[in-house]
């Protein structure tokens, strides 16, 4: 065989066999009412014969930060049914076993080497930060789950074709996993395909606002119309022809008939074919109210859930925090004066808003969401962090989405998972998140005197999310100015860190009056232990700390100050007790 023919035959097989993986994630369900069950995703893979299964991984991602939580390989997969030339498969996963969003994501990869097309997110975008996604921007698949989403209910596309692009996300139906999704069809010619998104049934818009009109096609060219009917009476046309670019802004006349039977119908501009209608009815209502609140009034509540959920607010504040897809308000210092705002809208940090929506308590946090209207005023100054001890921030609802501070925390567990780290001081342990921009990096052990952010609560739990790294105060600024002195190279302690004691070693070199006094005291100026407090000869000198206070019980870890003072002179230096 002619050695040129041969290395080009050896560059066509390799080139094919990296180049040709059909594959595509093609059912997803990872949300429902009550506790998640059932969580599961399902794959096509084209001439799955062709390949060694254990050569493609689906790999979890968080949004919070972009990392990877969790990966599979295709050969762990259940193999479902083989429709023409394609082979279905699904994993199921443990409960709570998929994150739920705001946002997170998923994608496939070939031997190390993301497909194409196939970093996909629900609820946002994001970037992935490590794996085979590291450095992409995932794809919005545009529909979500949530606490409405039935159990046995999932994302599924439908439409008819041989490759992802053919298909098309539906909202949440009757899952199938291994099988054929609902509306679906393998190989064959595309069938052009228009899906109407919002509104899709259920929802209550006013007479006299504006809403968005939303819709999905594939394997279609050319402009829509859009019409608007009473089921089985009559239907009007709302614009008879405009691009197909998925979205149309509708402003509801004033003197719209209020009913509760109304569709949209949107088709093709030319023909009527392709053709979709909302699934269900929706309402014109009667303008609502809307009633102004402090956020205070919002938030604050003796049994968790804020008083207006559901209800269209009115409210004001200042911009503390912006993160990539939701950002915080506060009209005050301090417990109940902060509250999410989802999704996130064109503000920066110190931006003076008024703002309407709904009260929504998601996952347990109170948020105001479907953003009705929102003005800028102009700008303030951010309202003071409250100072927290790690348990009140981790255990009390009172402060949730306000700027607070932890003063003197040490850092006890550098990766949680997730982007998550946790910190501690002597109330308890508190975890930080991973939402914001900062470029520090925790270090097991490492002292931090000041470290703020918003309280958020995710995933069940309460956390402070810095926002940069100006707020992570590494060098401190709050000790007490009574310990702050100049240091003496004599005066030194060993170990450093210790535990459970260390011994301080220090040389009198000149004569003193009165008595030398050595005592310990935690990073607040609290008194913990006096080691000394009696004449000594000139000499070096050495008295160990065991690590107890004044009443004999053992301190907790952390940073501690040990004073010596000699006549008219103070030197203070620091130690660490680890356990």
């Amino acid at each position: 065989m002619n050695k040129n023919y041969l290395i080009i035959l050896v560059f066509a097989i390799l080139f094919t066999s990296l180049s040709a993986q059909n594959i595509w994630i093609n059912e997803l369900h990872y949300d429902n009412s009550s506790t998640d069950v059932g969580e599961f995703i399902e794959i096509v893979l084209d001439n799955a014969g062709s390949f060694s299964l254990g050569d493609f991984a689906i790999t979890l991602y968080n949004g919070n930060n972009g990392s990877s939580y969790d990966t599979k390989t295709l050969d762990q997969f259940t193999v479902g049914i083989v429709s023409d030339t394609f082979t279905l498969y699904h994993y199921e996963y443990p409960e709570n076993g998929i994150q739920n969003g705001e946002p997170d994501g998923l994608a496939i990869d070939y031997q190390g080497t993301l497909i194409p097309g196939q970093f996909l997110s629900y609820e946002g975008t994001f970037e992935a930060t490590d794996g085979p996604a590291s450095g992409v921007t995932s794809t919005d698949i545009g529909v979500i789950e949530g606490s409405t989403t039935l159990i046995g209910e999932s994302l599924q596309l439908l439409g008819t074709g041989a490759i992802y692009s053919d298909f098309i996300w539906q909202e949440p139906a009757s899952e199938t996993p291994g099988e054929l999704n609902n509306s679906q069809t393998f190989g064959g010619t595309p069938v052009p395909t228009i899906i109407v998104a919002s509104p899709n049934g259920g929802e209550q818009w006013e007479q006299g606002s504006t809403h968005s009109i939303t819709w999905t096609s594939i394997n279609f060219t050319g402009n829509i119309k859009i019409e608007l009917e009473t089921v089985y009476r009559e239907r009007d046309v709302l614009i008879a022809s405009t691009e197909d670019d998925g979205i149309w802004e509708w402003e509801i006349p004033s003197d719209l008939t209020i009913a509760d039977n109304y569709v949209i119908i949107i088709s093709d501009a030319d023909d009527g074919d392709p053709f979709d209608e909302s699934n269900s009815p929706f309402s014109i209502i009667e303008p609502v109210p809307i009633t102004p609140y402090s956020i205070y009034d919002i938030q604050y509540s003796i049994t968790g859930p804020s008083p207006h959920e559901g209800e269209l607010v009115e409210t004001s504040g200042v911009v503390t925090a912006v993160f990539e897809n939701y950002f915080f308000i506060q009209d005050g210092a301090g417990a109940w004066n902060g509250i999410a705002i989802y999704p996130l809208q064109e503000v920066e940090v110190g931006d003076v808003i008024t703002i309407s929506g709904t009260v929504l308590e998601y996952n347990e946090k109170t948020e105001i969401i479907d953003v009705v209207d929102m003005t800028i005023s102009g700008t303030a100054t951010l309202p003071e962090p409250v100072i927290l001890s790690s348990a009140e921030l981790s255990s009390t609802e009172d402060y949730e989405c306000v700027l607070a501070t932890l003063q003197n925390v040490t850092v006890s567990n550098d990766s949680l998972g997730y982007g998550n780290w946790e910190v501690e001081d002597q109330s308890g342990i508190c975890i930080i998140g991973g939402l914001g921009d900062y470029t520090y990096e925790p270090v097991t052990s490492e002292l931090i005197y000041n470290l703020t952010g918003i309280v958020d609560y995710t995933y069940g739990a309460f956390k402070l999310e810095p926002r940069d790294d100006a707020d992570i105060d590494l060098i401190g600024s709050e000790i007490d100015e009574q310990l702050i002195s100049i240091s003496d190279p004599l005066l030194n302690n060993y170990p450093n860190p210790f535990n459970p004691s260390t011994t301080i070693s220090f040389t009198l070199s000149n004569e003193i009056s009165g008595d030398v006094v050595i005592s310990i005291f935690n990073l607040k100026g609290q008194l913990v232990k006096q080691l000394v407090s009696e004449q000594l000869s000139l000499g070096q000198h050495q008295v160990t700390w065991n690590g107890m206070d004044e009443y004999g019980k053992s301190v907790t870890s952390g940073v501690y100050l040990y004073k010596l003072n000699m006549g008219d002179k103070t030197f203070t230096k620091k130690m660490l007790l680890l356990k």
